[in-house]
């Protein structure tokens, strides 16, 4: 029995120009962070959602770290625990009347978070898939980091692996009348080739993202036309050219699998294709490997080789 490993990109967005002005912040940062997270953090998160019969229901669910365990002053392994209400259907044998009744359940989920390298390894479970379990260590993480004074606000999305500009508009083509395409874009947290290109070279886009303090681009396309939008047009490829060359030392492969770069599209008939579920970097992982210091050293080999 084996369980694939899936790894997230912690992004910092809130304070992203301080850091390019002084790089010593994001690392008394993720310090700050790493001393933060601890055992009963918990984030609640309410939503009204459609079941399968079509009614409106709120859907709850509170996240919160547990058995927490810091290595080497960067590396935290943990559970984030996720309880919700399910809702399960009783029919009464003798009127055929079908009642739903909200249950609670509990789902685990085993994480490695090396915050020096801002990368989170973790398998999911049935019902504690990839994009919940990002939109949890997200609020948590955020909710750490909550201050009196100021709040910083960290992004959480699935590392991609082998996808490219030929890709995405190969991907893009196959969908049939696209009625809605969203290009994001969030300046890139900075390693030392980032900082020297920004400060030696001037970085045009992205000092004209600081100057208006922005910390998230999007820009969004529409078309009621029964052809759906041309992605071919010069306007959609200039958009997306544009976005994966935000920054001259990153490769448009590189924007994307680090989550800077996103693309969405979707069909009149509802079909959707999204660059931050597409082509997840995975790896397998044994049930043995499960225990605690077996994860751990199987999450370390797998970060320090594959960043």
């Amino acid at each position: 029995m084996s369980s694939i490993l899936f790894f997230s990109k912690v992004n910092l967005n809130s304070h992203i120009y301080s850091v390019y002005e002084d790089p010593d912040t994001l690392r008394i940062l993720l310090n700050r962070l790493f001393t933060r997270i601890q055992n009963g953090v918990t984030y609640e998160r309410e939503e009204p959602r459609i079941d399968e019969d079509g009614d409106v229901f709120i859907y709850k669910a509170s996240y919160k770290f547990s058995s927490i365990d810091k290595f080497q002053e960067t590396i935290i392994v943990g559970n984030i625990i996720k309880t919700s209400n399910l809702l399960i259907k009783r029919i009464n044998e003798r009127t055929g009347e079908v009642t739903k009744i909200p249950v609670e359940n509990s789902e685990i989920i085993q994480f490695y978070f090396d915050t020096r390298k801002e990368v989170v390894a973790f398998y999911t479970t049935q019902r504690f898939g990839y994009s919940e379990f990002n939109i949890g260590l997200k609020e948590l993480i955020n909710k750490c980091m909550k201050d009196n004074n100021e709040d910083y606000n960290f992004e959480v999305e699935l590392i991609k692996s082998g996808l490219d500009i030929k890709t995405i508009k190969s991907e893009l083509k196959k969908i049939r009348n696209i009625e809605t395409l969203k290009i994001e874009i969030i300046p890139p947290n900075p390693d030392e080739p980032i900082l020297e290109a920004i400060h030696n070279n001037g970085e045009e886009e992205i000092n004209a993202y600081k100057a208006a303090n922005i910390t998230n681009r999007s820009i969004l396309f529409s078309s009621k036309a029964p052809q759906g939008l041309n992605i071919d047009a010069d306007i959609v490829e200039q958009e997306i050219n544009r976005a994966t060359t935000i920054h001259s030392t990153l490769t448009a492969e590189e924007a994307i699998k680090n989550s800077y770069v996103s693309v969405e599209a979707e069909a009149k008939d509802g079909s959707r294709y999204s660059t931050k579920d597409n082509r997840p970097l995975k790896r397998r992982i044994k049930e043995y490997q499960k225990t605690k210091n077996e994860f751990f050293e199987v999450c370390r080999r797998y970060v320090s080789s594959l960043f």
